[in-house]
């Protein structure tokens, strides 16, 4: 008897608990920006069941669920956006930090991530984000990465892309450093695997190799610098974080159009991260300023200051030149313009949180940087929707807002093709159905 009752109150349990995620929400009579065009839809009501989009339609030919929750007002509604190039803090920083992370990315509107250094903790994050017990976008995870100092030869290589295949990984992490003939091995065994590998590009291996390879991803806009500067760029490899601003003054501006030519050849995408070099090699962005940026405030100090020292470190190097910086910039942002009108696709990601690139926060401002390179505010946020359905295959359930659409949603108070970033203007978040306020973030 005792044992029927038990069972009896754990499917109780089971019940409330699904019923509790399983929300029916009415946005009721709001202005839609559903990415199906570039065009405002006014006097639209969407309904959301069981996670997914149920309706979109005319709010006066709208039949309210019996029950549901009604949001109405003179808000904007738009899809959830994703961080293609994030970082989920380790286990070792500790439960709490790494929980608040994935929950400012949720505030800011991210309700997708694809984590760019995993590990086996990111597993069980991923799995809890799925299950709706810890407050996360939907988590997508590389694991522990490729490099010259995680792998040493071809056998390595190919094991472990089998151990990571195994393990559940979504995809394979480059690094620097990697041997043309570990690079190979590790690509040749990733095709096997069917596993993606994405990220940076090895100087044994550079971008042409890289392509014809078919990387998932080419992220920071990696070795195109180096492709455009010919021979100047047969020197010994500078900072990681660098990305070829050294080679600036030997770069054949007109190299630019070939290599956005063979990158949709390839079909390959691209994440470019234009908030991660802006905030380190722009001379207008001083450590002081952006310790003023949205977000920042909310990171932990010993995280803002190391930020600011790497910033100093950077900027009191004999190798820092501001004209030379100032061109640099200038080069990427032609650069990603090119790739997009070329076709070749890009992701939005920010790098966060990474020097003064606070989750979430940086996401808003990296689409920015997309409209300061000629994208329409449109184009740019198809970048963080409709391209991110494309890339994950997802393109009849991600990125819109539609029937039958995962049900990933941003409410604002501004229309969002007139007001990036989004910031202070963002009302509430819906992840997978589960709707928040903004103040539920905070």
């Amino acid at each position: 008897m005792i044992r029927y009752i038990t069972f009896l109150l754990s499917v109780m349990f089971m019940m409330i608990a699904a019923l509790s995620q399983a929300q029916t929400v009415v946005f009721q009579d709001v202005h839609l920006l559903s990415m199906e065009s570039d065009k405002i839809e006014s006097d639209r009501t969407v309904i959301v069941k069981d996670g997914v989009i149920d309706w979109v339609g005319p709010a006066a030919e709208a039949e309210l669920p019996r029950g549901a929750e009604i949001i109405s007002g003179e808000y904007y509604l738009m899809p959830g956006l994703a961080e293609m190039h994030a970082h989920i803090p380790s286990e070792q920083q500790g439960e709490e930090y790494v929980q608040q992370v994935l929950k400012m990315y949720l505030s800011q509107g991210i309700t997708t991530i694809r984590g760019m250094l995993g590990e086996p903790s990111h597993l069980d994050l991923r799995k809890k984000a799925a299950d709706g017990d810890i407050d996360s976008p939907r988590i997508f995870t590389s694991g522990p990465s490729f490099s010259g100092n995680s792998v040493n030869s071809p056998e390595d290589a190919r094991l472990m892309v089998r151990d990571q295949k195994a393990a559940g990984y979504d995809l394979l992490k480059l690094h620097p450093g990697l041997s043309r003939e570990v690079f190979d091995a590790m690509a040749d065994e990733a095709q096997k695997e069917e596993m993606e590998f994405a990220g940076h590009i090895s100087y044994d291996v550079g971008l042409e190799r890289t392509l014809e390879a078919g990387q998932g991803t080419i992220d920071h806009l990696d070795r195109y610098m180096e492709f455009m500067a010919g021979e100047a760029a047969n020197r010994p490899d500078p900072n990681i974080i660098y990305f070829g601003y050294d080679l600036t003054p030997h770069v054949d501006e007109s190299l630019i159009t070939e290599a956005a030519r063979q990158t949709v050849e390839a079909n390959v995408w691209n994440v470019p991260t234009n908030t991660l070099l802006e905030n380190v090699f722009n001379p207008e962005n001083s450590a002081e300023s952006m310790m003023e940026w949205p977000g920042v405030d909310q990171m932990p100090e010993n995280v803002v200051s190391g930020w600011q020292e790497y910033i100093q470190n950077i900027r009191s190097s004999d190798d820092y030149d501001p004209e030379q910086a100032r061109k640099y910039l200038e080069i990427r942002k032609e650069l990603t313009l090119a790739l997009h009108e070329a076709g070749a696709g890009l992701l939005l990601g920010a790098d966060a949180p990474q020097i003064f690139n606070p989750p979430g926060y940086s996401a808003h401002r990296e689409l920015e940087l997309l409209v300061q390179s000629g994208l329409t505010p449109f184009e740019a946020l198809e970048t963080g929707t409709i391209n991110v359905g494309e890339y994950l295959d997802e393109a009849d359930q991600t990125g819109r807002v539609a029937k039958g659409y995962r049900a990933d949603l941003i409410l604002l108070s501004v229309n969002p093709l007139e007001s990036m970033p989004f910031g202070e203007n963002i009302e509430g978040v819906m992840s997978a159905g589960q709707w928040f306020w903004s103040s539920d973030l905070k």
